[in-house]
C-alpha cells in the first residue's frame, strides 16, 4: 500500500526532507502558542469554559474529593452538578500540578500544568500522523500532513492551544489510532487491537466520537466484505480489544453504586452493551472465514448481523438516539441548540457569523475535494487508504450542518488527508494547466491552512452585504474582561457565597474564587441554563424569580457588557442601573459589578408591592 517512499525526486521526497518538515511543523504550532503563553501565566486565561471547569475538578480531586464522586458541589448548590467527565482525564493533570507544586507556587503550577499538557498531546499527535503518513503514503505526504498539523488552526488553535485541558485533544489522538487501524500496513491483528483499545480509551473520556468509532468498525467490515488483506485480523482486533477494554475502563472510573444507570452522555450500562455487540459481532465474522468465502456470502452475513443487532439493540438505544440533549425540556433544548455558538449548524452559524462559519466549512470541503480527485485518478497504492481517510473528512463535513462541534468527527484525518492530496498534486504532471500549477496550490493551501486570510479580507466583506452578528452570539462571547483572574481577584475578598452570575462566568468563578455558583453550561443542569441566560436577557421580574428560585445572594455583572438587548436586566446592571431590591458592594475598580440581594426588597417585588 505504500507508494515509493524512497523517491527523493519528489518533494520531500526522503526521510531528511520529512524530518525537516517535521520541525517545521511543530515550530510553527509552537509560535502560535507563544502568542497565548503569556496569558496563561499571567492571569490564568483559558480558552473555554470546559478548560476551567477541569481544572476545578483537579483541584478538587487534589484536595480529597473522592475518585467516583463527579459532582461538583459548588455549582447548583445545595445538591450539585453531576458531571459526565471521566477521572482519566483528571489524573494525569493532577499528577502534573503535583509534581509542579514540589517547587512553585499553585497558581504557577496550574499555569505549567494548562501549558504543559495540551503541548504534550499535540507532539504525540504529531507523532502518530506523521509516522502513519509515512507508512502508507510516503515520505512526501508526511511531510505535507505534520506541516499541516502545526498550521491548521483547528489543530493548533482549537483543540491543542495551551490552556486546552479538556478532553477533546486526547479524544482526537484516540481517533487517530483507530481511524489508522484501518489503514496501516502488516500486523493487521496489532492494528485492530491498538484501534480497538483507543476507541475504549476515546468512549471512556466521553462520548462525542462514538459516531467516528462506529465508523471504524463500518470500515473494518466494508474490507472484511471486500476480502482486503487481513481485513477479518483487524476487524477481530478492533472488536475483542474495544468490547474487552470498555468494561474494564467502565469498572475503573465509575461509582458501583451507579453501575446499573443508563447514560446518554458517558460510558455507561447502554454503551456498553453496543461494544459488547460489536466484539460477538467481529467474532462471529471470524469464525465464520472458512465459510463463508465468496463476497456475496460476506455481505448477506455481515449486512444481516448487523440488522440483526440493530433490530435488538433498538429498544435499548432509542433514549439516546437524539443525543444527551434529547432529555432535556424543550426550551432548555432549544435554547442551548439556538444560542450556544458550538452547538449551531453550519447554516444557522453562517446567519450569525459568516466568516467563522466560513472558515469552518472551508478546510475540509477543500481537503475531501482534493483528495477525491486522488481517490479517482491518482496511483494505485494509494487509493484505498486515501478513500477511506475521504470516508471521515467526509463524515466532519457533515457533521458541520448537524452541529459545528462535530466538525472533530474528520478532524483526525484532516492532517494526513491534506498530506495525501496536496503532494499527490505537486508531485504531479498538470499538462495544460502547468503553468498555474504554484498559483493553484498556493491558493488552496492558504484555503485549507490559513481560511481566515479570506474571511478577513476586504473582497470577503464586499461579499457579505449583511454581516450581521446575532447578538445571541454576543451573549456567548460577552464577560471576557472578567473572566481572568485578575478580573474577578476581588471576590476573594468576601465571605463565600452564592453568586448568580452570566452563563460565561460560572466555572472561573469556581476556579478563581471560593464561592459557589447557580449558572453553568452544562446539560445535566437544566435550571443552569436558565438561571445564566434568562435571569440576565430578560426584565427585571426574571432576574428577581432567579434570584428566589436559587436563594442567591449576590449578582455579578461585567460592566459594559450587553445581555442580549441594550434594555435587558443584565445590561442596566453592567450600566450601573441598580433596581431597590439589589445594592452595589464596592469591591474597587475591576471590571466585575457586584450586587448584594435585598432579601425583604426582592420578596415584595415579587408579591407586587
Amino acid at each position: 500500500m505504500q507508494q515509493s517512499s524512497g523517491n527523493n525526486r519528489s518533494l520531500f521526497g526522503g526521510p531528511s526532507g520529512f524530518r525537516l518538515a517535521f520541525w517545521t511543523g511543530a515550530l510553527i504550532y509552537l509560535m502560535v502558542q507563544a502568542r497565548r503563553v503569556g496569558g496563561v501565566f499571567s492571569y490564568l486565561t483559558l480558552p473555554d469554559n470546559d478548560d476551567a471547569m477541569r481544572l476545578v475538578s483537579v483541584l478538587d480531586f487534589l484536595g480529597g474529593q473522592g475518585w467516583y464522586d463527579m459532582v461538583q458541589h459548588r455549582a447548583m448548590p445545595p445538591e450539585g452538578l453531576s458531571m459526565h467527565w471521566s477521572r482519566l482525564v483528571d489524573l494525569p493533570l493532577a499528577g502534573l500540578v503535583w509534581f509542579f507544586d514540589l517547587f512553585a507556587s499553585r497558581d504557577i503550577a496550574l499555569a505549567l500544568t494548562a501549558a504543559v499538557w495540551p503541548m504534550l498531546l499535540f507532539f504525540v499527535f504529531l507523532v502518530i500522523t506523521g509516522r502513519v503518513a509515512r507508512q502508507v503514503f510516503g515520505y512526501s505526504a508526511a511531510a505535507f500532513a505534520v506541516i499541516a498539523a502545526g498550521a491548521m488552526p483547528m489543530l493548533s488553535s482549537s483543540v491543542f492551544p495551551v490552556g486546552r485541558v479538556d478532553h477533546n485533544n486526547v479524544q482526537l489522538i484516540c481517533m487517530l489510532l483507530a481511524i489508522s487501524a484501518a489503514i496501516m500496513p502488516g500486523k493487521p491483528t496489532l492494528r485492530g487491537i491498538i484501534g480497538g483499545l483507543a476507541a475504549a480509551v476515546s468512549l471512556a473520556v466521553g462520548l462525542e466520537t462514538i459516531v467516528v468509532l462506529a465508523l471504524v468498525g463500518i470500515v473494518l467490515s466494508v474490507q472484511h466484505v471486500l476480502d482486503h488483506p487481513g481485513a477479518t485480523d483487524r476487524l477481530l482486533g478492533y472488536g475483542i480489544a474495544l468490547g474487552g477494554a470498555a468494561p474494564l475502563l467502565f469498572l475503573i472510573q465509575t461509582d458501583p453504586a451507579l453501575w446499573e444507570l443508563s447514560r446518554c452522555d458517558q460510558l455507561s450500562r447502554t454503551t456498553l452493551v453496543l461494544t459488547g455487540s460489536a466484539m460477538a459481532f467481529s467474532v462471529i465474522v471470524y469464525l465464520s472465514r472458512e465459510m463463508v468465502v465468496s463476497t456475496r456470502s460476506r455481505l448477506l452475513l455481515t449486512g444481516g448481523l448487523i440488522a440483526l443487532v440493530l433490530v435488538a439493540l433498538w429498544p435499548v438505544l432509542s433514549p439516546c438516539r437524539e443525543g444527551p440533549f434529547s432529555v432535556l425540556p424543550p426550551k432548555v433544548r432549544d435554547l442551548i441548540l439556538g444560542n450556544i455558538t458550538e452547538s449551531l449548524s453550519e447554516m444557522r452559524m453562517f446567519a450569525k457569523d459568516p466568516r467563522l462559519a466560513t472558515q469552518l466549512l472551508f478546510p475540509p470541503l477543500l481537503v475531501a475535494l482534493l483528495l477525491g480527485l486522488f481517490v479517482l485518478g491518482g496511483p494505485g497504492p494509494g487509493r484505498r487508504p486515501a478513500a477511506v481517510l475521504l470516508v471521515f473528512v467526509l463524515l466532519g463535513l457533515a457533521g458541520l450542518f448537524y452541529q459545528v462541534r462535530t466538525v472533530i468527527w474528520g478532524l483526525a484525518a484532516m492532517p494526513l488527508a491534506f498530506g495525501v492530496g496536496i503532494s499527490w498534486a505537486a508531485n504531479s504532471h498538470w499538462r495544460s494547466l502547468r503553468r498555474s500549477k504554484p498559483v493553484l496550490l498556493v491558493i488552496a493551501t492558504i484555503l485549507i491552512l490559513y481560511p481566515h486570510i479570506l474571511t478577513g479580507s476586504t473582497l470577503f466583506a464586499a461579499l457579505l452585504k449583511n454581516d450581521v452578528q446575532g447578538e445571541e452570539r454576543k451573549l456567548s462571547l460577552a464577560d471576557k474582561n472578567c473572566s481572568r483572574r485578575d478580573g474577578l481577584a476581588a471576590l476573594n475578598g468576601i465571605s463565600p457565597a452564592g453568586i448568580l452570575a452570566p452563563l460565561n462566568l460560572g466555572t472561573k468563578i469556581l476556579l478563581f474564587t471560593p464561592h459557589s455558583i447557580f449558572a453553568a453550561p452544562y446539560h445535566r443542569a437544566p435550571e443552569a441554563y436558565w438561571n445564566g441566560t434568562l435571569a440576565f436577557m430578560g426584565g427585571d421580574k426574571d432576574m428577581a424569580q432567579r434570584l428566589r428560585a436559587t436563594g442567591a445572594d449576590y449578582v455579578l455583572v461585567c460592566s459594559g457588557e450587553t445581555y442580549a438587548s441594550q434594555n435587558s436586566i443584565g445590561s442596566r446592571l453592567a450600566r450601573g442601573e441598580v433596581p431597590g431590591w439589589l445594592q452595589q458592594v464596592d469591591i474597587g475598580d475591576g471590571p466585575a459589578r457586584l450586587l448584594e440581594v435585598k432579601r425583604d426588597e426582592l420578596k415584595r417585588f415579587l408579591n407586587g408591592g
